[in-house]
């Protein structure tokens, strides 16, 4: 009898827990769908008094009193409505939140809450450029800890004028994780752009670490300085395979046709992701010298390889054509598939 009770009893438990997870769960689930609404509410009026501002409402700015602590939702819908106006309007809104004291906000943002809102607060104070917003960005920038609101950070110094020292960003990527360090690509490529000459300094530093050289080799091509050549010509031939690949990939962005000899010897390198990426540095440069190397590669174990050599000849006008039409009739069996296959992409017809 003592078991049948256990089991009854156990029986109970369970329902009535079943029942507290369903009730838990409905509540849960009408809280979230207020407090959407109530954003959603607030987010309208936020944009709204945006736009009667832009239009010259004198007492547009008194509504976004009741919200004026938001400041994430603040901050999200003055990016949103920001992106879309230039001119006096724009500097109209800017002002009138700037007196309203909306930057404040946003610059006590950056040290409390959320990840996400502290994100936001940090990309809406790129806005308010000034000394005050300059001192705040610092401040945060000196305790944050995670990639994405440091590398945010950096960029709005860098949007209100204030940007930080390449070095001093290269530090900060060390040590970070691969995920991480992904984030730093267009920050680091905005410096170089911006400073060439101090990039390339940094490149030849020895102090520098392998992966910071890797960004920065992609990022110097980019930057379209020609200066730039010989030490991506140098890089390209260097020991660390990542850096062989960056470097070809930044001859093929800057474009210069005294790559040549540099990337026809990446088209004999014997990892198949350097002779990918010299396949398509002799397309983007129009390197027509390479057309007998890129025709052989069309018949190399790896697949990637030998459709990229396809697409380089096919950007390496009639001449190129003219050979894919040819090695698509008469090439071995790897050569004819990869021919016909680029051919057809582009609505060729094989002679």
């Amino acid at each position: 009898m003592s078991g049948l009770l256990l089991i009854w009893s156990t029986s109970v438990v369970l329902a009535a827990v079943a029942l507290i997870w369903m009730v838990s769960l409905i509540v849960a689930r009408k809280f979230r769908e207020g407090a959407e609404t109530r954003r959603r509410h607030d987010l309208r009026l936020i944009q709204q008094a945006f736009l009667d501002i832009m239009s010259g409402s004198g007492d547009a700015i008194g509504r976004l009193q009741g919200v004026k602590r938001r400041a994430r939702l603040m901050a999200e819908a003055l990016l949103e409505v920001i992106a879309l106006v230039r001119g006096a309007e724009r500097e109209r809104l800017i002002s009138a939140l700037a007196a309203f004291g909306v930057d404040d906000i946003f610059c006590r943002r950056l040290s409390r809450g959320s990840v996400a809102g502290r994100i936001a607060a940090t990309e809406a104070l790129s806005i308010f450029a000034g000394d005050h917003t300059r001192a705040a960005l610092r401040r945060a920038l000196g305790k944050a800890r995670v990639g994405e609101l440091r590398v945010g950070l950096m960029r709005s110094l860098i949007e209100i004028g204030a940007p930080p020292g390449l070095h001093e960003v290269l530090a900060d990527l060390g040590g970070r994780r691969a995920s991480d360090s992904l984030l730093y690509l267009p920050l680091i490529a905005r410096l170089v752009a911006d400073d060439p000459m101090t990039a390339l300094k940094a490149f030849g530093d020895p102090k520098v670490t392998g992966e910071a050289r890797v960004i920065l080799a992609e990022a110097l091509g980019a930057s379209g300085d020609y200066r730039v050549l010989r030490p991506l010509c140098a890089a390209a031939r260097a020991p660390d395979i990542e850096l062989r690949i960056a470097a070809i990939r930044g001859l093929a962005a800057l474009g210069h046709p005294a790559a040549e000899p540099t990337i026809l010897a990446g088209l004999a390198d014997e990892v198949w992701i350097v002779r990918s990426a010299s396949c398509e540095a002799a397309g983007r440069i129009g390197l027509r010298a390479a057309i007998p190397l890129l025709a052989a590669q069309l018949e190399d174990p790896v697949w990637w390889v030998r459709f990229r050599a396809g697409e380089a000849l096919a950007a390496l006008g009639d001449v190129g054509r003219d050979r894919l039409r040819a090695l698509a009739v008469s090439g071995g069996d790897l050569s004819r598939r990869t021919a016909s296959m680029v051919l057809a992409e582009r609505g060729l017809v094989v002679a």
